[in-house]
């Protein structure tokens, strides 16, 4: 006889809070730490910052709502390693911004509008909505059903 996850007590819920640390351990590095080096790279003190991450933060939010990811833990990960993240900026031996003053209200202002945007866009776009009787994902409704 083989057991089947449904077979052990909680192997179901606890099959779903691996696969929920899974994404955290996936998203962290690639919506986090890879959008907001490469955007620091790319802008360094320039205000053109705050209206790229403002851009970015629909895209990401939207590939964590494709795989119904619930970002609550994440955003406060996020939230505390940002404040360390842009702290340690302004350090001498810093590799990447050792020839420039960085702008910190600036640093600081435009990677929290990106974390918040991501957090609350994410939550928005998995709003269940009543459609045909069924309850979906409000992003799921701005596609057709079937493509001709």
């Amino acid at each position: 006889m083989i057991l089947g996850i449904e077979d052990i007590t909680g192997g179901a819920t606890m099959l779903a809070l691996l696969i929920w640390l899974g994404f955290t351990a996936l998203f962290y590095p690639a919506l986090y730490l890879t959008v907001l080096n490469v955007s620091d790279d790319l802008t360094k003190n320039s205000f053109l910052k705050i209206p790229l991450l403002i851009l970015l933060a629909p895209l990401s939010a939207f590939f964590m709502a494709i795989f119904n990811y619930n970002p609550n833990l994440l955003f406060f990960i996020m939230m505390i390693s940002n404040y360390f993240r842009v702290r340690g900026m302004d350090k001498k031996d810093h590799p990447r911004f050792k020839d420039i003053q960085v702008n910190k209200p600036l640093f600081y202002t435009a990677s929290y509008l990106y974390i918040i945007g991501v957090f609350g866009l994410a939550s928005w776009f998995q709003i269940p909505v009543a459609m045909d009787g069924m309850s979906k994902p409000l992003w799921q409704t701005w596609f057709p059903a079937e493509i001709p």
